[in-house]
């Protein structure tokens, strides 16, 4: 199985084509398209694809969906098509990509009261470096400020970073693909500007050759394909990294624009390395880059000593198990331990003594907390996890799927979603986010929180698993599960190469995924 810094990495490339093919909307629309018809122009990029798509997956709205969906069309093509149109008619395009590069603040500013996640110091600090950088590559002492121009670049902008933030808060349907979702908004995008556009612009401009190539490009790379994967990439990726992303727009208007035959000068030289290094860092932040560095090197060079907390459990047994199959030396940590692995030392350990649970650490690089009660207790699950932090090893926590957020409706957690978590089991799903709490205000940094889908149950070791971060990972119909085998997988993959993100999250894969 691919590690997960390369699944990340892949998944940022082919979002990244998104952004990076809106840039070269200000060389089409000034160089090919017939000027002063901005929603016109809108129209063709717009519903034509949706209805394609909507052809293609035949798959239309339901419930709910029909509602989130026309407003998402309107945010994210209804209102954004037509006033990219009018700043790139009204400002240089360097100048409207510069209002574009603001969206990863006013994500970030919406996501506290939409997602409930609170930007870091890191993310602020690199998306105002962002907004500097495209400064200095686009802007220059010929520009041109437009106020009609400026409104329509800041207003599209902010439509967009809202229907970001919502698609994210919204999540997709079951069963529903990324395609389907840009169908969906295009075609609702298209319908809302098509009576705008009979009423404000009249009679279609007389379209030539050239116009005809603009708008194939508008509405099919520019369009269909990149929204499909821009969609693709908000489910997969969390919002702090995929907002930034729009960088991309303004610095590929000024890569096409020096094919055009403009220049750089030094100051915008430096404003296009700020504007990519702020894309880069916002991939990550600085604790889990520093973790993710060091801890993946010292992994890939020396086996490790793995101690195992709850041993004999259903998950800590398989941890065990495929620990000691991989090489490495395990501490098997249980009241009643026991062992036939020459790799595997069981050890005797009491959970609730904090100075027994440090004596058996002692020396080990890394302690997997696979404990669990019945009935459940939470309070002696957040003293267990508690002990093990304090003693500053780096420490893998299997916890509970209550922790994550619910598929279609991220702020509601799993944990309070009777779909998942019936009554008599939330007492199970509370402990595990308490868990995930005591996890966060604790001092000591070197964690990671491992939650698993809805269903987990011994089985079969398939190797074959999904990961994903703060949501809970389903498959077409609806259902998410993995083996206990599969799931010890996940967790010697994350010792042996550890991620990016503190809180993550595995399901099984079905074969042909």
């Amino acid at each position: 199985m691919p590690n997960s810094s390369a699944r990340h990495a892949s998944t940022v490339a082919l979002t990244a084509l998104a952004p990076a093919s809106w840039g070269t909307t200000y060389a089409v629309t000034t160089q090919l398209l017939p000027p002063g018809h901005p929603l016109f122009a809108a129209v063709l990029r717009a519903l034509p694809a949706g209805l394609l798509a909507l052809a293609v997956t035949r798959v239309l709205p339901r419930g709910d969906w029909w509602w989130k969906a026309a407003v998402l069309g309107t945010l994210n093509i209804g209102a954004l098509f037509p006033l990219l149109f009018v700043a790139a008619e009204r400002l240089p395009g360097g100048v409207a990509g510069t209002l574009g590069a603001v969206q990863p603040l006013l994500v970030a500013g919406l996501a506290v009261p939409l997602l409930h996640q609170r930007a870091t110091a890191w993310a602020w600090s690199w998306g105002l470096l962002g907004v500097l950088g495209v400064g200095l590559v686009v802007l220059g002492p010929e520009a041109r400020l437009d106020a009609v121009g400026v409104l329509a670049g800041l207003g599209g902008t902010a439509g967009m970073a809202a229907g970001v933030v919502l698609t994210k808060r919204w999540g997709r349907p079951a069963g529903v693909g990324p395609m389907t979702l840009a169908g969906w908004q295009l075609t609702v995008g298209g319908l809302v500007l098509l009576p705008l556009t009979a009423v404000f612009e009249g009679a279609p401009p007389v379209i030539d050759a050239e116009a005809v190539l603009g708008y194939l490009w508008l509405g099919s790379m520019a369009g269909l394909i990149s929204f499909t994967l821009w969609f693709r990439g908000l489910g997969r990726l969390p919002v702090g990294a995929s907002a930034p992303l729009v960088l991309l727009s303004p610095l590929v208007a000024t890569l096409v624009g020096l094919a055009l035959g403009e220049t750089l000068g030094a100051l915008q030289v430096i404003g296009f390395v700020l504007a990519l290094a702020a894309l880069l860092a916002a991939q990550f932040n600085t604790p889990d880059l520093t973790r993710l560095f060091t801890r993946r090197a010292d992994s890939m060079t020396k086996h490790l000593t793995i101690a195992v907390l709850g041993a004999t459990g259903m998950v800590g047994s398989r941890v065990v198990t495929e620990a000691a199959a991989r090489g490495h030396r395990v501490r098997a940590l249980s009241r009643k331990p026991a062992a036939d692995d020459p790799n595997v030392t069981p050890y005797a350990v009491d959970a609730s003594d904090p100075d027994a649970l440090r004596e058996a650490l002692a020396g080990a690089d890394a302690v997997v907390v696979a404990v669990r009660t019945e009935p459940a207790d939470g309070d002696f699950l957040v003293a267990t996890t508690r002990a093990v932090l304090d003693t500053g090893i780096r420490t893998l926590v299997v916890g509970g799927a209550g922790v994550l957020r619910s598929p279609g409706d991220p702020a509601l957690l799993v944990a309070d979603n009777s779909a998942y978590v019936p009554a008599e089991v939330r007492p199970v799903a509370a402990a595990g986010v308490a868990q995930l709490r005591a996890c966060e205000a604790h001092a000591h940094r070197d964690w990671v929180y491992l939650a698993p889908p809805a269903l987990l149950e011994p089985g079969e070791r398939t190797g074959r698993h999904r990961r994903g971060t703060d949501t809970l990972l389903t498959s077409a119909d609806g259902r998410s599960w993995i083996s206990a085998e599969d799931l010890a997988v996940a967790v010697l993959d994350e010792l042996e190469s550890p991620g990016a993100d503190r809180l993550f999250t595995v399901a099984h894969t079905p074969t042909g995924w």
